[in-house]
């Protein structure tokens, strides 16, 4: 009897005492607004295709038109990696795609200043996501550093 409990007590010694933080430390709340802006990122993605697919059938010209549909599918595809990718690197992911939807929507504005306004309550919608989402990330990322996982 003795020896099992003997054995009990090795085998909880050589259990890591990170395991016990891990459970105390709540990481649900970064969790959510993470995936909330892995949602906003595949809404980004199906967007871009979207009117890539609608630029395609606008516009008059076919060569154009398949140019402007093959650059809005490759941005779609782009946001789609990128929200696949948050999976495994939220950090790097929501960076680089916060990044990338302002230079995309500043870029569209350069070119088309009426477009400022066009959409405007989703726009600003998705980059308070992803710059929430970034922020958690990088506090998720910590709190997982600290605890050594």
């Amino acid at each position: 009897m003795e020896t099992t409990q003997e054995q009990q007590l090795a085998q909880e010694e050589q259990m890591p005492q990170q395991d016990l933080f891990a459970d105390i430390i709540d990481t649900a709340p970064y969790e959510k607004s993470m995936n909330n802006a892995r949602i906003w990122l595949y809404v980004i993605a199906a967007f871009q295709a979207v009117m890539g697919i609608i630029e395609y059938n606008s516009i008059d010209e076919a060569t154009v038109g398949m140019i402007a549909c093959g650059i809005d599918v490759g941005v779609g595809l782009l946001f789609l990696g990128l929200a696949l990718y948050s999976k495994k690197n939220p950090v790097t992911a929501f960076t680089i795609a916060l990044a990338l939807y302002v230079l995309i929507v500043g870029f569209a504005i350069y070119l088309d200043p009426e477009s400022a306004f066009k959409g405007i309550l989703l726009k600003a919608l998705a980059v308070i996501a992803l710059v929430k989402a970034n922020k958690d990330a990088r506090k998720y990322a910590a709190i997982k550093q600290s605890i050594g996982e």
